[in-house]
């Protein structure tokens, strides 16, 4: 049976179990040497005593400080099992099982992380801060600190004993590998961290919310705090790999930081930061930064083209893009649906009329239709993808779209084109994955094209168009010279030539539909009455929309 030391010691909410240990040594007057003496280390070992100790250990220290297994439990590493952390193999009996936790990535090692202001406040370290997605200080605001400015090692660097020579002092006491007598006496409380930015924090608070057990909304839906810590860890690792290829250092500004320590990790495969991020934390936070700027996008199409600026840095390989990107992270089941969307044709041609020659081109988004005229459309347009005419020219007005510095979506294209964002979207779906010519060639294209286009205010001439919903007059008096047979309903089958022919504009948004897709035999009667309008018809109609309604 242990006896019980005189003076019990509870660890505080969030402590480490070495943390703990040294308060409790120093309650009791002891060296913690002593104390770890106390634990009966020959019976029940203390192996893995930050990590995950044996069940015997556990209750051996509870006995020796009177306190809750539970509360002793909850100061290892091992609470965070489930969440950032899978112990699964590990064996307090077998000094060899950690490889197994190790070779999963991201693995607590010798060190920890400090934050100045919290030693300073109560003394104690946290048990969290050995963990590498947590980079940031959410109460003081402020990044971690990896390494002692004056011994330059991490924190408890200590490798023959979880418990520091110097007991609960707030003073570094790394050996200094003079004797067992040396240690760094550098006062941790005097350091100054460097503040975190606002997205970073954000980060942390999620982090944060996830390790303590709640659900994180992940693309608009809330996921288990396990799948978000691991997606976000995963998909930082395939930005880290990443930011190492020519052109990342303009996504990002912990990408130029990152340099030096790949090159101090380099050897012919290169750094693997699927096992080892970044030991420093503004460089983890960073990457964890903008991982987790995609996974709290709405939906996995916001989420995919903000992921594709980054794969679009892939490097040509015999394994192919795809290839590269699996072999460089583990591709979650989240991972999967992000890349893939990211690969996609139409998000690939969006990246390069966002980026491609130096940026975007002066543009006027009021002089682009709807739809690309049938004229411009031959001259230029055909031939280069085997979808219908009607979808190529619209997908041409929504591309010209993207070459505003202010349109970075095909959603947001087509609602600057007075369209449904959605509607977009699916147009750039379908032609994208059947262009016939390169992104070079589709972007002469279409600028030829929509020079050539007639310049007017297209939107000016929809709302004209719109007006005359309910006004009969033009119409009638065109119909006198043109019609005079004309039938009831030939006012809006007119309106929406107008629509089509002079504004340019999609025929299924036609002002006559009452805001409803068209059916069938709605298309069929508008084609049949423009088929029936000879050349002279057509023209005194269209010269109809500029007279008095």
């Amino acid at each position: 049976m242990t006896a019980a030391l005189p003076v019990p010691v509870a660890p505080r909410p969030g402590e480490s179990i070495e943390s703990w240990l040294e308060h409790l040594a120093d309650a009791n007057g002891l060296t913690t040497a002593q104390l770890l003496t106390a634990t009966g280390r020959g019976r029940a070992g203390t192996r893995y005593l930050t990590l995950a100790p044996s069940p015997e250990t556990i209750t051996r220290l509870a006995a020796l400080a009177r306190v809750d297994e539970r509360d002793v439990y909850a100061a290892t590493l091992a609470a965070f099992d489930g969440t950032a952390l899978d112990l699964t193999g590990l064996d307090s009996a077998d000094r060899h099982s950690y490889r197994q936790v190790a070779a999963r990535g991201w693995a607590p090692a010798h060190g920890t992380q400090i934050c100045p202001a919290c030693l300073a406040a109560d003394g104690a370290w946290q048990s969290a801060w050995r963990l590498l997605t947590v980079t940031t200080c959410t109460q003081h605001r402020s990044l971690l600190v990896a390494r002692c400015p004056s011994c330059r090692r991490p924190f408890r660097d200590q490798r023959h004993s979880h418990l520091r020579r110097v007991g609960a002092a707030t003073v570094c006491g790394n050996p200094l590998g003079a004797g067992p007598t040396r240690q760094c006496q550098h006062d941790l409380t005097t350091i100054e961290a460097t503040s975190a930015t606002d997205d970073v924090i954000a980060v942390q608070a999620r982090v944060n919310s996830a390790l303590g057990g709640q659900q994180v909304t992940v693309l608009g839906q809330a996921a288990k705090p396990r799948t978000y810590l691991s997606d976000l860890r995963h998909l930082a690792t395939l930005l880290l790999h990443l930011a190492g290829q020519p052109g990342a250092a303009q996504l990002a500004p912990w990408v130029t930081d990152l340099k030096g320590e790949t090159e101090a990790r380099s050897r012919d495969r290169g750094p693997r930061w699927g096992l080892r991020p970044p030991e420093p934390p503004a460089l983890r936070a960073g990457a964890l930064a903008t991982a987790d700027g995609i996974l709290t996008a709405a939906d996995v199409d916001e989420a995919a083209t903000r992921l594709t600026t980054w794969t679009e840095l892939t490097p040509t390989t015999n394994d192919g893009p795809l290839g590269w990107l699996a072999d460089r992270t583990v591709m979650t089941p989240t991972l999967t649906r992000l890349v893939m969307a990211a690969r996609a044709p139409h998000r690939r041609l969006s990246h390069h009329l966002d980026n491609h020659l130096g940026g975007r081109m002066p543009i006027n988004l009021t002089l682009i239709p709807q739809v690309i005229p049938n004229a411009q459309y031959l001259e230029h347009l055909d031939g280069a993808s085997t979808s219908s005419e009607d979808t190529v020219r619209l997908f041409a007005s929504l591309s010209l779209a993207r070459l505003h510095p202010d349109v970075t979506t095909w959603a947001a294209a087509a609602e600057a084109l007075n369209m449904p964002g959605p509607m977009g979207v699916r147009c750039a779906r379908a032609c994208s994955a059947t262009m016939l010519v390169s992104a070079d060639e589709w972007k002469s294209r279409i600028w030829r094209a929509g020079k050539e286009t007639e310049r007017r205010d297209y939107r000016a001439t929809e709302a004209k168009i719109h007006h005359r919903l309910g006004m009969t007059r033009w119409f009638n008096e065109w119909a006198r010279r043109n019609r005079p047979d004309a039938r009831y309903g030939d006012h809006d089958l007119a309106l929406t030539l107008q629509w089509v022919h002079v504004a340019h504009a999609h025929l299924d948004l036609s002002p006559v539909w009452r805001g409803k897709r068209p059916t069938a035999n709605d298309r069929a009667h508008y084609r049949q009455f423009a088929a029936s309008l000879d050349g002279r018809q057509q023209l005194d109609l269209a010269l109809a929309l500029h007279k008095r309604a």
